[in-house]
Formats: C-alpha cells, sequence, structure tokens
C-alpha cells in the first residue's frame, strides 16, 4: 500500500545528483575540458537541480497537509510574537464556545440522550383531564384503567402504578421517611428494563400479595454496601417486613426522582381496605402504555378519545373527566424543561456570534498591520486563496484553543449546575463532557474559525501594495461598523430577554401569597401506621401545643399539607344532581392554622372544641371555592360531600385565599376539615416564631420527638426556603440569561470601544490637523462620539425591531408582563446607549486631548 511504501529522503537525492554532477565533470575533464567548463557543461546536461529535487519532493506527497503544517507553524510562531493579542482571542472565544457546551451538555443529558428503556419511542403516559374545569393530568380509578385496558386498540400493553410513603425501619434510631413506587407486575417487562441483581416480582406473587420489593440502587448502596446478599435481606416497611428479591440500575429511577423501592400493588395493606374497592371517581393511579407496533401517538389518542366518551355516557360520574390525553413519555419526562433550555441555547449562541464579532474586528486591526507582509508575500508569488487558507489557518488554531479552554470552563460550569440547578431537571446529574460533547465543541470551533475570520480572510487576500499610512480602506470601515451595528443588535436582544425574565421574577416575588410567609417554621411528621385515628388527633393536638408553650414561639398548628399540588379531589354539592365534580383540595388541620399562617376569616367562624368526633361534620372553604361552587350565593351552611361515600359537610366559614400550588397559579378551590372529625397520620406542623425562625427550629424538632422517639425523622425548613425551592427554575434560567446578557453587554462595550480606539489611531493625523487650524476640544470630542454613538444607535433599532420578533419565544416562560413589555424594551435601550457612551468616552478623551505637533510628525 502506498502509505506503507518507505518514502526517500531528500537528501539521498541531493547526494546522488551531486555524485553524478562530479562524475560527470570528471570524464569531461578527462576528454580534454577544462576543470571549470567541465563543471558548468555537466550541469547544463543534466538541466535545472532544483527543479528535479521540487518534482523529486512533490512524488507520491499530499502537498496539501505540508502547506496546513507550514501555516499551523507560522500560526504557533505568531502566538510567540504576539502572545497578548493571541490570549485576548482565545479568552473571548473561550467564553462563547464555553458557555455552548455547557448548556448543550445539559440538553444533551436531558433531551437528546435516549430514555434508559427498551424502544422508549413507543412509550405514553394516558391521563385524565378535564379542560373546561382546568384539571390536567388527572389519575384514573381502578375501574377505568380497566376499562381503558380491555377497550383499546392502540396500545400493546398497559401498565399502572403509584406513589406511596413509607418508613424504612432503622434498628439504631427512629424510622426513615421515604418514598415507594407500587406497581402492577408488567411494569419493569413493559419499560423493558433489568435489574443488576437479583430478579422482579411476576404475576404470581402479585395475585398472592407476597411483601417482596425491588430496591433501588442508591438504597442498595446505602443500606447493603452494595452487598450481593441484600437479595433474600428482609426491610421493615411500616412495620411489616418485606423480602428483597432484586437490585435495580443506577440509572433507573422511574416513575418519580426518588423512588426507594418497588413493591406489588397488592402487598400494600390499602388494597384491601381501600384501592381495589375503590368507586369509579377514585381516581389515584398512574397509567403507562406501550404502543403497538405501526402505532401513531395521533392515531392512539383518537382511540383513547372514543372510550373517554363512551365511559363518560354509560358512567355518568365519568361525565366531569370526558377527556383522556396520551403523551409521550419523552414529553412528560422533558416537556417542561425543553423550552427554557432551547431559550438558553440560543442565548449562548448569540453571545458567541458577539464574541465572533470582536474576534473579527481584532483578526481585521491585526491584518492592517501586517499589511507589508502580505503585500512582500505577494510580490514572491502567494496567491489570493494561499494568504487567505493562512490566515484561516491562524484562525483555526486560535479557535481551537478557544475551544479546548472553553472545555475547561464548560467542566466547572457544569459540576456547579448539576450541584446547584433545579432539582426536578430530569437527567440533570448525568449531564457530562462526553464525545457528544466533545463533537459539539469541535464542530463550534470550527464555525467560530470561519464566522469570526472569513472577512478577515478576504480582505487579507486581496492585499496588493504595502500601505504606510491608510491602515483602513473605505471597505474595512464599513465592515467593522456593520460588526459593531451587529453586536449591539444581537446583544439588546439578549438585554431585552434578560429583562423581560428579571421582570417576571420581580413581579412574582411581590404576589400576595395570601398568607404570610415570614417567621413561619414547618416540618412534615409522619405517624404512618400502628395508631388508631383517635391517636393520631391526640398526638398532633399534643405536638401543637407543646410548641406552643416553648419560649420565642408565637403560635402553631397542623395541615396535612401546606404547599401541596393541583387539587383532585371529588365533591357533591347538596341539592343538585347526584355527579360529582372535579373538587378542592381537602386538607386536615389541628389547631389555630389560620391564625398561624396569616390567613384572613372572611366571614364565620373558627373551630372549637365542639367540632369533634361524633359532631356535625363541619370545614371551612375559601374564597375560591365559593366563587366556583356557589356562586353569587351565601356558601354558609351549605353541605357538600368530599367522595361519594363520606358524610356531608356543612360550611361554617370563609377563609381568604392562599396560592399554595405555586404562586403563578389562580388560587384553587379549598376544604378544611378539622382533624378531631377527620384524623391523619402525616401532617406539616408550622410553628410562627417572635423572632428568626431557625434560632428556635432545634428547640421545636426536639420537643416534638420528644413526644415519641420512634416517630419518623424529619426536616425542619423555613416556609421562604420551601417557596423559594418552588420558584427555583425560574431563578435559575433568569440567572443564567442575564448572566449570559451582562457578558454580551461587557463585549459589546469592548467592541465600540475597540472600534473607537483604531478609529483615533486612524486618524490621529486629522485630528492634528483639525486641531492645529482651531478645532477645540469639545468639537475633537464630539467627532469621536458621534462617531461611536451612530453605530450604537443604528444597532440598537436593529436590534429592537428583531428583539420584538423574536421576544414572543420567551411568553410561556414570563409572568405578568407581555413579551413587548415597553418598559423593559426603553430600558434596556436606554442601558446599551448608556455603555456604549461609556465606552466612546476614553478614546474621544484621548482624541481630544492629542498634541498637534506630535500628530503631525507621525508617519
Amino acid at each position: 500500500m502506498f502509505w506503507r511504501k518507505k518514502k526517500r529522503p531528500l537528501s539521498d537525492l541531493s547526494e546522488e545528483i551531486e555524485s553524478h554532477l562530479a562524475l560527470e565533470a570528471d570524464q569531461l575533464r578527462e576528454a580534454g575540458q577544462g576543470g571549470n567548463d567541465a563543471d558548468s557543461a555537466a550541469r547544463r546536461a543534466f538541466g535545472n537541480v532544483t527543479s528535479v529535487e521540487e518534482a523529486f519532493y512533490e512524488r507520491g506527497r499530499w502537498l496539501w497537509i505540508d502547506s496546513i503544517a507550514r501555516d499551523v507553524r507560522q500560526a504557533f510562531r505568531l502566538f510567540r510574537r504576539r502572545p497578548a493579542f493571541s490570549l485576548v482571542v482565545i479568552v473571548t472565544l473561550a467564553l462563547g464556545i464555553g458557555a455552548n457546551s455547557t448548556i448543550f451538555s445539559v440538553m444533551n443529558a436531558v433531551l437528546l440522550r435516549p430514555l434508559p428503556y427498551r424502544d422508549p419511542g413507543r412509550l405514553a403516559m394516558l391521563w385524565q383531564e378535564n379542560s373546561a374545569h382546568e384539571i390536567r393530568q388527572g389519575r384514573v380509578s381502578l375501574p377505568n384503567f380497566e376499562d381503558w385496558k380491555s377497550g383499546n386498540h392502540s396500545f400493546e400493553e398497559l401498565t399502572f402504578f403509584g406513589a406511596q410513603t413509607f418508613l424504612l425501619g432503622n434498628p439504631g434510631g427512629p424510622p426513615e421517611r421515604m418514598r415507594s413506587a407500587r406497581v402492577s407486575a408488567d411494569f419493569f417487562p413493559l419499560l423493558g428494563v433489568e435489574p443488576v441483581l437479583g430478579r422482579v416480582f411476576g404475576e404470581e406473587e402479585e395475585r398472592r400479595a407476597e411483601p417482596v420489593v425491588v430496591l433501588s440502587y442508591r438504597l442498595w448502596q446505602r443500606n447493603f454496601g452494595g452487598s450481593p446478599q441484600a437479595v433474600g435481606a428482609d426491610v421493615l416497611m411500616d412495620g411489616r417486613k418485606s423480602r428483597v428479591i432484586g437490585v435495580m440500575p443506577e440509572s433507573f429511577q422511574y416513575p418519580f426522582a426518588d423512588t426507594q423501592l418497588w413493591e406489588p400493588v397488592t402487598a400494600h395493606r390499602y388494597w384491601t381496605t381501600r384501592d381495589h374497592t375503590g368507586s369509579r371517581s377514585f381516581s389515584i393511579w398512574f397509567t403507562l402504555g406501550r404502543l403497538r407496533n405501526g402505532v401513531g401517538f395521533d392515531e392512539a389518542q383518537a382511540d383513547m378519545s372514543r372510550i373517554a366518551s363512551r365511559l363518560a355516557s354509560i358512567h355518568p360520574e365519568n361525565r366531569e373527566l370526558p377527556e383522556i390525553r396520551v403523551v409521550p413519555l419523552r414529553t412528560q419526562t422533558t416537556g417542561s424543561v425543553e423550552r427554557p433550555l432551547a431559550v438558553l441555547l440560543g442565548s449562548v449562541f448569540l453571545m458567541l456570534l458577539i464574541a465572533c464579532i470582536n474576534v473579527a474586528n481584532l483578526l481585521l486591526a491585526s491584518g492592517s498591520a501586517r499589511e507589508r507582509e502580505f503585500a512582500v508575500r505577494r510580490a514572491l508569488g502567494a496567491g489570493r486563496g494561499r494568504l487567505a487558507a493562512l490566515l484561516l489557518t491562524e484562525n483555526l488554531v486560535l479557535a481551537l484553543a478557544g475551544g479546548l479552554l472553553g472545555l475547561g470552563l464548560a467542566g466547572v460550569a457544569l459540576r456547579g449546575i448539576v450541584a446547584y440547578g433545579p432539582r426536578d431537571i430530569p437527567r440533570l446529574g448525568e449531564a457530562r463532557i462526553d464525545g457528544t460533547v466533545l463533537g459539539f465543541t469541535f464542530a463550534l470551533s470550527v464555525f467560530t474559525a470561519i464566522v469570526s475570520g472569513l472577512w478577515p480572510a478576504f480582505r487579507t487576500g486581496g492585499a496588493t501594495v504595502a500601505r504606510s499610512r491608510h491602515w483602513f480602506t473605505a471597505a474595512d470601515r464599513r465592515v467593522r461598523d456593520l460588526l459593531v451595528i451587529g453586536e449591539f443588535a444581537i446583544a439588546l436582544v439578549l438585554l431585552a430577554g434578560a429583562g423581560l425574565l428579571v421582570r417576571s421574577f420581580a413581579l412574582l416575588e411581590r404576589v400576595d401569597p395570601g398568607f404570610r410567609p415570614d417567621k413561619l417554621l414547618i416540618m412534615r411528621v409522619d405517624l404512618h401506621t400502628g395508631r388508631t385515628g383517635e391517636q393520631q388527633a391526640a398526638y398532633f393536638r399534643d405536638a401543637v401545643e407543646r410548641v406552643r408553650s416553648l419560649p420565642g414561639v408565637s403560635t402553631a398548628a397542623a395541615v396535612t399539607g401546606f404547599l401541596r399540588s393541583d387539587p383532585e379531589d371529588s365533591v357533591l354539592m347538596e341539592g343538585r344532581p347526584a355527579r360529582q365534580q372535579p373538587g378542592p383540595c381537602a386538607d386536615v388541620v389541628s389547631g389555630p392554622f389560620l391564625e398561624t399562617a396569616g390567613i384572613p376569616l372572611k366571614s364565620g367562624r373558627l373551630f372549637n372544641d365542639d367540632d369533634r368526633k361524633g359532631s356535625t361534620p363541619v370545614a371551612i372553604i375559601n374564597e375560591a371555592m365559593a366563587r366556583t361552587f356557589w356562586p353569587g350565593e351565601n356558601p354558609m351552611g351549605k353541605r357538600f360531600r368530599i367522595w361519594a361515600d363520606q358524610p356531608w359537610v356543612e360550611v361554617i366559614g370563609i377563609a381568604g385565599d392562599m396560592r399554595r400550588q405555586g404562586f403563578e397559579k389562580q388560587p384553587a378551590p379549598q376544604v378544611f376539615l378539622p382533624e378531631e372529625q377527620r384524623p391523619d397520620d402525616m401532617m406539616d406542623v408550622i410553628v410562627r416564631t417572635s423572632s428568626d425562625p431557625m434560632l428556635t427550629a432545634a428547640a421545636v424538632r426536639k420537643e416534638i420527638q420528644s413526644i415519641d422517639p420512634t416517630v419518623a425523622k424529619f426536616n425542619v425548613a423555613t416556609v421562604g426556603e420551601q417557596i423559594a425551592e418552588q420558584s427555583e427554575d425560574r431563578r435559575f434560567q433568569t440567572s443564567l440569561f442575564g448572566l449570559f446578557s451582562l457578558i454580551a453587554l461587557t463585549m459589546s462595550a469592548i467592541g465600540i470601544y475597540g472600534l473607537m480606539h483604531f478609529f483615533v489611531v486612524e486618524r490621529t493625523n486629522e485630528i492634528g490637523v483639525r486641531m492645529a487650524l482651531g478645532a477645540r476640544y469639545a468639537n475633537v470630542l464630539g467627532l469621536v462620539l458621534k462617531q461611536g454613538l451612530t453605530l450604537a444607535v443604528v444597532g440598537t433599532a436593529v436590534g429592537v425591531v428583531a428583539a420584538l420578533a423574536l421576544t414572543h419565544l420567551l411568553a410561556s416562560l414570563l409572568f405578568g408582563v407581555s413579551p413587548t413589555d415597553p418598559v423593559t424594551f426603553v430600558g434596556t435601550a436606554l442601558v446599551l446607549m448608556a455603555v456604549a457612551a461609556l465606552a466612546c468616552w476614553v478614546p474621544a478623551r484621548r482624541a481630544a486631548r492629542v498634541d498637534p505637533v506630535l500628530a503631525l510628525r507621525r508617519d
């Protein structure tokens, strides 16, 4: 093969030619020719030695590789001669490339990498919904699920599962509260996931309700140290023993991010007491399906809509949830983060374009300083393409160096995002610098080299003669002006987007939550099994009273969920047709809850000691429930039922609305029930303090644990911290977008500063002449400022138009502000102009202080 052929060194050929010429000259001398004449005659007879050597060198070689190697060596020589220039270019590109690589790494892990299941493109979640009542992603009852499974023609398999908390027994101390997934036996085969150790449970074990569990990888490592002996061991769940039969892979966390183990749906005590006997409206189960081969999601949606209509006509209780929505599992998993991540990637790409513009300006300035060098190269025979290739190679080497540095910055930034980013971004922990990210970074480096070096290379390739006084041609000036205009336009787009997000976040922070979150502690206390209803009520009553007596505590109460998800309960209204409607959140309270939370009582009365077991069931509702279910009526004294099999409950009070489902959502209908009448085993204890709540946290925890040391461990936090967690996603994206915009603004300021600096340098002689002829300080200052600010104004105007066209992409991320908000656009334009004026001021002052005598002596 040609690549294995050993190439003959050029030195061997040169020695052979010299030997041949010497032998030929000796023969001519023997024939009687003179010494010098013999040498000349031998060379004339042989021909052009240099041409022969060049022909030999070119034979069997790829000359373009040699040309690139020479250009690369030339680039490194230039780096050594211009270290400051090279460092500025590399760092500028590294910022843009590193930011892009960081966000792409997150997108690759979250959106692009396939879900770790068999043929994940055919998996879908199925939800009950009611668009008229804004009920989204509602769960399904067991009877409805059976009808879905038997009546559809689109899914080869459907499975159901549910979430369950449990107390994991701890021999050395109190139990630990964890989350399990109750799944049917076909759950694991449907997903196509195999355990790394042991096996999963089957249909027979499910039918016999055997107490077996499959551990998560994390729980296996933490509690069993990764030992194979875990299989066959027992774990204590809510006081009942369950046998470990398998361990799932580390990458498998479905269906919930904090799932610690999986158990058969039938193994839990709720199966016989509640779940299996639940009515058609008892919707507590999630549904997962795998499409048949050849069936699309649209076809499956039409099929399930047909089933929903049929069930609504047969079963009256289904009329309020007439819709079934089919959602691809990938969309279900990542749908909430697709738009924010796409917006972030777009913002960092715009930032990269600004970096390319700055580098292009630097390269133009560098090329102008090298006019003599390029003119000499042209005079020695270098063509236009050859000079352009040389400069592009230099740019490529600079860009690759910037890419390497950018990868290092991306690695650091990625570790920070994984450690401190929102915890509900799916698979964020899997983000890393892998082969895909390396390929993306390399492609991005090549892209930046081409974009930033295209005009400088084209312009340099056309150099013909050396210029000494006029460094820049008119075309150079026009291109540099256009680059700065583009830079400011892009910067304004980023600033406008960041301004909209910042305004949204500020408006969200000022939303009235309907309660007072300051000086409020919260902790979830889980009793779970082993207590009667009376014992549960007594425990929380005792806990509230003992905490209220602590120094520094103003008041305390308990509620089943202080900050919770959307309503899923159903309600029957007395005196109306017997059909269940999508209802309110129903929560049990103990102690003075409204007073502790700071929720005003609008009318009626609070709970008292008479509201106990055996007395008339009563409830306090919020204003949203009154508006929803008794519009235009006085709900006081009205009665309703939570679930069909529960007793009638009488309204005794109306409380103010509180945004418990998040500040971005409207208050949902709410019912509060006294714990004495409807006990619960898991409640949030809330404590209002008279000073810093964290100073009282330890005493509160100790007091509650002293009541019963066997109660599960719990964390104490402030309500403010939990509210901050709710807005964690918005804070994350706003912070990153704002950071990228500030970097873009800084780069734009540097860009116009550099342009004005070279403007002053280029026109120093002209400025000197003007000042010699009588121009004043203010005239020269105005000349330079006018030049720079004109470009900034044009760039800002172009940016406003572009931003108006692009900011609608942020609409789903905004709160309380329009994508075309005039306050934001005017504010960002003024900020950009102020930065431009400041960047132009320094070169302008330098120009106004030019000494006319020194300026006229230049060149």
